[in-house]
């Protein structure tokens, strides 16, 4: 059984089907979070396998996000994701062998410092949302995505 946390902020609007979709699959445990700040909480507290990121999500109400709203960033799935794996070996070690992936509007070319550390997300963990990408593409991509991480 593959226990996933989906962060995205448009679970229940744009995804609604791909959420629905993951409810139908017998190997995996669906979990969701809806901002950085929830997530964050999630991750400091469980285990997941694998941990599917949006880029551009909301920072939530805790002032730990406080810096960098006021630096202007967007995207705090980014942020999330950068402190989160730069604290594997302290707070987050209990995530040592989740494997990470981002599902974003973005295209790759834009975020190339996904793919240095601390992230070093391999690229096949990325994919581009489209309306083209269907829900048993996404179910695809998160086996994938279990599969890869090294």
């Amino acid at each position: 059984m593959i226990k996933l946390l989906w962060i995205d902020d448009n679970l229940d609007h744009d995804l609604t089907e791909k959420r629905m979709a993951l409810y139908m699959e017998d190997d995996i445990d669906p979990h969701f979070a809806r901002d950085a700040t929830e997530a964050y909480l999630r991750l400091r507290e469980e285990h997941f396998d694998v941990v599917i990121v949006d880029l551009r999500l909301p920072p939530g109400p805790d002032d730990m996000w406080n810096e960098h709203r006021e630096n202007g960033i967007q995207k705090f799935g980014y942020v999330l994701l950068s402190y989160v794996l730069s604290q594997i070996r302290n707070d987050f070690r209990h995530l040592s062998d989740t494997h990470f992936g981002v599902f974003t509007i973005e295209a790759q070319e834009e975020n190339p410092e996904l793919f240095l550390a601390p992230i070093s997300l391999p690229e096949q963990n990325f994919k581009m949302k489209t309306h083209a990408y269907y829900e048993n593409a996404f179910v695809d991509f998160i086996r994938n995505v279990h599969k890869s991480w090294q």
